[in-house]
């Protein structure tokens, strides 16, 4: 019933708890050039009623291919919902991720990301390889910049024995083939330029410091490092008891959050498209901890944590 519950919890804080949205200095435009084709979205489904409505779609939909994914690379010792329930957990309390945003759609397709790339474990298959950087590749249309974790994937992908020169010119292919039909359409419809503008945006690179963080986003990016580092902690600390296959998945997992990471304190202004990415990664960290560790400490500190949570949702009214 874990999953169940959790779920309707989730939809109370989405729906029932004032929103609070304006606390996090989020920005509800993404008009510009760097969300790529997002500026076509109609204006009605980013805001109000409807953009909760849309939002908790895409969590849904996430959660759906988490437990799926779950599934087929047994990520856990044990049968459990743990790691979609924690998902669901942390987007609910995740403001940011409860608008339709190009987060939600880049989260859907770096979480789709993995289903391949988990399968070419040991097996370079060209295949895979390309269906693996076309999910990549598509939520550049959104995000172009996106396209920057497209070297992690080759490197992952050598850490998992699965590059080769087959897998790699698959990748370029997968890189490339929306492109090609984006190219394609811009040049029928007249809007070349549009399609420049959109390439340009991947190379523009600019640095507006860290004065983007409101104080609330940085409360709950900790609360989520927190959440990352304690899962991850735990994992290495009793990884003798996975199998070699899941050692290596959650070493992949591990190094896609850190990359994740890095590029939001290197492109902070990128913060609420990154962030569901990296709540992706948390909830496999943390759901493990939760699921698999059974001490009088873990008990407490996941108590405290929750009272953390408790405390932190309550003082955005008043701080």
């Amino acid at each position: 019933m874990t999953l169940p519950i959790v779920g309707v919890l989730s939809l109370v804080l989405w729906f029932v708890v004032p929103d609070t949205s304006h606390l996090f200095g989020i920005v509800g435009s993404y008009d510009s050039f760097d969300y790529g084709l997002w500026r076509f979205v109609p204006s009605f489904l980013l805001s109000g009623l409807w953009g909760k409505i849309v939002g908790v779609l895409i969590a849904a939909i996430a959660i759906y291919f988490m437990a799926e994914l779950n599934n087929e690379n047994v990520l856990l010792r044990i049968s459990s919902r743990m790691l979609s329930s924690m998902l669901a957990a942390l987007l609910a309390i995740s403001v940011p991720c409860h608008i339709f945003q190009p987060g939600g759609v880049v989260m859907i397709l770096i979480l789709l990301s993995f289903f391949p790339l988990f399968k070419t474990y040991q097996s370079p298959s060209p295949v895979f390889s390309l269906i693996l950087y076309l999910h990549i590749s598509v939520a550049s249309l959104v995000f172009p910049k996106i396209l920057y974790i497209t070297p992690l994937y080759w490197f992952l992908q050598g850490y998992m024995r699965s590059l080769s020169l087959k897998s790699f010119v698959a990748s370029i292919i997968g890189i490339i083939a929306p492109y090609w039909f984006f190219l394609g359409i811009e040049i029928y419809l007249g809007n070349l330029p549009s399609f420049m503008e959109h390439v340009n945006s991947i190379v523009d690179i600019q640095w507006v410091g860290y004065a983007v963080f409101h104080k609330n986003t940085i409360v709950l990016f900790a609360f989520m490092l927190l959440l990352f580092v304690s899962g991850t902690f735990d994992f290495y600390r009793n990884s003798f008891l996975d199998k070699t296959r899941t050692r290596i998945i959650y070493n992949v997992v591990v190094l896609h959050a850190i990359s994740i990471i890095t590029f939001i304190m290197l492109q902070p202004q990128y913060f609420f498209v990154l962030y569901p990415v990296f709540v992706v990664d948390t909830s496999i960290m943390f759901g493990h901890f939760i699921s698999l560790t059974y001490n009088r400490f873990t008990h407490i500190y996941c108590i405290v944590l929750a009272l953390v949570l408790l405390a932190m949702m309550a003082l955005r009214y008043f701080v």
